[in-house]
């Protein structure tokens, strides 16, 4: 049976059952979070279930499961995706020795502030850091409840994200600004795109590379390990195995792209045979994810210099993807959901944020 009492310095509750070695008492911050917990414990112990974190405050010999652990775990019985997979090492150092009994409330708020006044991270990617850990936190509670009895994570108020006034204050001690996110919204203009182009000339691989990320918004990843056997030109669609969120996605080609796919197959077709079927030769085709990530670098850092060399040195690589995407939007007739299924966004949220377009396009529309 659990109680909750209204105290000065925030929202205590008082459990009691059979199953407890003693009564339980927990303070907290908001009566959501106090109650939220509450219930949650009531309902494992209404199932008989005891936390291994309330057990291991009774007997310190039981086994102690760690942050790490549990990631260990997670990863090991479910099909996570590669982008998850990063976030969660980054995430991991400084808190993968923890206990599952030190993960309360106090430690979510405090990982978050650090996140923002030590590391400095954008709400942007703290949000993708709590976000990757948290769905890890909700795998535990369903397959292990004995670990753990709560996800912390999951009790943070809406905005958690962004800095606030003590964060300000805080950083400002140090000669330090707040983070904000700042969203990608760069587009090329037809003067900027003919000098790329230009620049682009001589170099026939990096010229069709460039071509097919502005006309598919595919990523560069899924650019540079396409194999020939993914290409079907008489379909117009190219058949993507591995993207980043680890699902399969097909891509229609725009006519204008069918032709230079086509015309660079026979015009490379020794070369790709040499490559073993590989389209590109910017990749070994190792797919170690070491390897993979230093091919990015290379390749971001290879046409950031064709772009400065171009006149346009605040364009990147990946603003090609926002470009793609709207032109798909501009150029088409198709539905959002439609787009979404060749861009390969799941969340409209993020879908929104690539549709980069320009006020003056809008007003060309208007009557």
């Amino acid at each position: 049976m659990g109680t909750l009492y209204t105290r000065p310095y925030g929202f205590q509750i008082r459990v009691t059952h059979k199953l407890l070695p003693k009564d339980l008492w927990a303070t907290f911050d908001t009566r959501y979070a106090a109650e939220a917990y509450m219930h949650q414990l009531e309902g494992l112990l209404a199932q008989g279930i005891v936390p291994q974190a309330l057990l291991e405050r009774a007997s310190p010999k039981q086994e102690i499961w760690t942050v790490r652990r549990c990631v260990l775990e997670y990863l090991k019985h479910n099909p996570v995706p590669l982008s998850d997979q990063k976030l969660l090492d980054t995430a991991l150092p400084g808190v993968a020795t923890l206990a599952t009994s030190a993960l309360n409330y106090e430690w979510a708020e405090a990982w978050i502030v650090e996140m923002k006044r030590v590391q400095r991270l954008a709400p942007s990617t703290i949000r993708h850091r709590h976000g990757a850990l948290a769905r890890c936190f909700d795998w535990m509670l369903r397959k292990h409840p004995e670990i753990m009895a709560q996800n912390p994570l999951r009790l943070l108020k809406r905005g958690f994200a962004t800095y606030t006034d003590a964060d300000a204050e805080a950083l400002s001690k140090s000669g330090l600004e707040v983070r904000v996110d700042e969203e990608r919204d760069r587009r090329l203009f037809p003067d900027e795109e003919a000098r790329i182009l230009s620049r682009l000339g001589d170099t026939l691989d990096e010229r069709v590379f460039f071509e097919l990320a502005r006309d598919t918004a595919m990523r560069m990843r899924e650019c540079y390990t396409l194999d020939i056997g993914q290409v079907i030109l008489a379909q117009r669609t190219i058949h993507l195995d591995r993207t980043k969120n680890g699902d399969r996605r097909q891509v229609p080609l725009p006519s204008p792209t069918v032709g230079l796919l086509a015309d660079y197959i026979e015009s490379q077709k020794a070369a790709i045979a040499a490559r073993e079927g590989r389209l590109f030769p910017f990749w070994c085709g190792d797919r170690n994810e070491a390897i993979l990530d230093q091919v990015t670098r290379d390749l971001s850092r290879a046409y950031a210099q064709i772009f400065e060399a171009a006149g346009v040195a605040d364009f990147r690589f990946h603003d090609l993807r926002h470009e793609a995407t709207c032109r798909l939007f501009q150029r088409t007739t198709l539905r959002d959901t439609e787009i979404a299924k060749i861009t390969g966004h799941k969340d409209p949220r993020q879908l929104k944020r690539y549709a980069s377009l320009r006020g003056s396009d809008l007003a060309s529309q208007l009557w």
